[in-house]
């Protein structure tokens, strides 16, 4: 059986011992080095906004991708945000570009009813199962559990967070669908619950619950804790300690179910270590919800804290993020230490960003030392950020529309 407890426990131990002081960054930007950056920004986007209409999607489609879109892209994530060649190597690399493109290509089919957002979100799932495969020395591909597991978000999340649905229909939903992902026979009561039960069989079929009882078993932990993550909506006191058991077990327990739906089987420390990286990326998604989370009353580790706990709680996750991302060295791939840097490179960066982007729940002494460890200036950021927000996957929309069914999508 999984201990996800103890998980919970070994986890919750790094976050305390995890200090609050200001951590020390690879790299520190002065004002001139940010300008330049967001200069080179503006020149990508302007270049990107160049390719916005349907003739020049047309012409991309035609053209070899290799020799057009994606030197533009890698020029912008190194002069921009200074990735490493290593760390353009994994991310430029044919297999990621190629799941991409085929995720979006089948959940398009799968899910016609699906927004481009919506996609989106299923797609950050692929890349963590992507980089699984990687650690693990496993053929990077859009698999049926890889597809099946990261469809799940889009749909299970989109209803769990809808305020026009009650608690009762929530909890009712969350008993029905665990049900089924024990194997029983339910019969679904709305087109999302039909959705989802495809989902489901795509699971069973790549795993049989005989040979692979630990697929399911992390199955289930990830769907007891959605269900006890609904505690944190509720109106119901709840602790400090409590809501921060419910963060660690809804994030730890979702990243190790990606692991099981990639491998089939993992040891201990596999495991372990995968439940701390979804710590760690629960971690992420709380702070750049903080604004949303504050308004709506959802409680998270940051949204019940004032603009000085918050200052030190960002401090105490990067320490602890750090800590926990030096276990994923169990994993023995043949690039994990490039790998593992550039998770850790990513998520950081995020978390910079994420703090500039809600400027009004921190110090602002805060945000002027956190801003020299950004490639940009938190002015600028605010700023492209409202200019795109309206129209962020309009560009990916068009390009992908342009494929009719059966045909291959270029990208």
């Amino acid at each position: 059986m999984l201990t996800v407890k103890n998980y919970i426990s070994h986890f919750e131990n790094i976050w305390n011992e995890s200090p609050l002081d200001f951590p020390v960054f690879e790299k520190t930007y002065s004002l001139n080095e940010q300008k330049i950056r967001e200069q080179h920004f503006s020149d990508f986007q302007q270049k990107i906004n160049g390719l916005k209409s349907k003739r020049k999607v047309e012409e991309l489609r035609r053209s070899d991708p290799s020799k057009t879109f994606f030197p533009v892209f890698k020029s912008f994530l190194k002069t921009v945000f200074d990735f490493d060649q290593k760390h353009l190597e994994i991310i430029l690399s044919d297999k990621f570009k190629n799941v991409s493109r085929d995720f979006f290509y089948r959940a398009r089919e799968f899910g016609p009813e699906l927004s481009p957002e919506n996609i989106y979100q299923g797609m950050r799932n692929v890349w963590i199962m992507n980089g699984i495969q990687l650690m693990m020395d496993i053929p990077v591909d859009i698999t049926p559990s890889v597809f099946g597991y990261s469809m799940i978000y889009p749909y299970s999340d989109n209803l769990l967070d809808d305020p026009n649905i009650s608690a009762e229909e929530k909890q009712y939903f969350s008993v029905r669908f665990n049900r089924r992902l024990h194997g029983e026979v339910v019969l679904a009561q709305s087109f999302t619950e039909l959705q989802l039960f495809k989902l489901v069989e795509m699971f069973e079929k790549q795993f049989p619950r005989t040979e692979f009882p630990k697929v399911f078993e992390s199955l289930y932990a990830i769907q007891q804790g959605q269900t006890n993550s609904l505690q944190l909506n509720g109106t119901t006191e709840i602790s400090d300690n409590e809501i921060q058991k419910i963060c660690f077990e809804k994030g730890g327990a979702s990243v190790l179910a990606d692991g099981y739906l990639v491998a089939g089987r993992l040891t201990e420390n596999e495991e372990r270590a995968l439940f701390g990286y979804g710590v760690y990326l629960q971690l992420l998604d709380d702070i750049q919800d903080v604004k949303e989370d504050a308004e709506a009353q959802t409680r998270t580790i940051f949204s019940r804290r004032n603009d000085y706990d918050l200052d030190k709680f960002v401090n105490k996750t990067i320490h602890f993020g750090r800590k926990a991302l030096d276990e994923m060295y169990c994993f023995k791939g043949s690039q994990i230490e490039t790998f593992i840097k550039l998770m850790n490179r990513s998520i950081e960066t995020m978390i910079i960003e994420s703090v500039g982007m809600n400027e009004q729940h921190y110090s602002a002494d805060y945000l002027a030392k956190l801003e020299k460890q950004s490639p940009l200036r938190f002015d600028f950021v605010r700023r492209k950020r409202s200019q795109s927000t309206s129209n962020r996957f309009s560009f990916f929309k068009k390009y992908f529309e342009q494929n009719t069914p059966g045909r291959a999508v270029q990208f």
